[in-house]
């Protein structure tokens, strides 16, 4: 009795000492970007920055049962994709919705999107380069580019660098009605540089 009670102890002891000996500089950090479109809502991405492991992702590159637990565990899901409106990224449609966010990897470098939602997984590809200057954590931009319809969402991690173009129908030049009044959006063409 009394040898259980010393041994309770001690495991209570090391327990309270892993629970509060984390070191919040070595935990990833969590980041958001947001975009809201006038009239239809508010897009979201929120993810965790995890640090960059050159051995341990040339590990995995070259494992490819240690590859296929690490993307089915612990990188599919990273963080939350609240969309307000309906997007298409690489081509791939992503309704309206609140989605787990994630990225994968295959043995090439090829990198992919992973949004989970309702037990069923959208992928998206990714177009990725690796003549990046290393960063050291993973890092998402959401940024527009010259189309008012369209946007560039890119992470970077390592060496890489993978991007996706992202198309808000919303936006498109079209007719539709966002509950007040009807209107057209048009794309209008660039101005003519002197």
């Amino acid at each position: 009795m009394k040898k259980n009670l010393v041994l309770s102890a001690i495991f209570v002891l090391i327990a309270a000492q892993m629970l509060f000996a984390h070191d919040p500089r070595s935990v990833a950090k969590t980041f958001s970007h947001s975009m809201e479109v006038e009239g239809a809502g508010k897009l979201t991405l929120t993810y965790k920055s995890l640090h960059w492991n050159e051995p341990a992702y040339m590990n995995m590159k070259t494992n490819a049962q240690l590859r296929q637990r690490v993307n089915a565990v612990i990188w599919k899901k990273i963080g939350k994709l609240d969309a307000g409106f309906d997007v298409v990224l690489a081509g791939v449609q992503v309704p309206k919705g609140s989605y787990d966010f994630g990225i994968n990897f295959d043995d090439k470098d090829n990198f992919t999107i992973i949004l989970g939602a309702g037990g069923k997984d959208i992928s998206i590809p990714l177009t990725t380069a690796s003549d990046s200057p290393l960063v050291t954590y993973l890092t998402f931009d959401l940024r527009p580019t010259d189309s008012p319809d369209t946007f560039t969402v890119e992470g970077r991690g390592g060496k890489f660098r993978a991007s996706a173009e992202m198309k808000v129908p919303y936006l498109s030049s079209h007719d539709h009605k966002d509950g007040k009044e009807e209107h057209k959006h048009e794309d209008k063409p660039a101005a003519k540089k002197p």
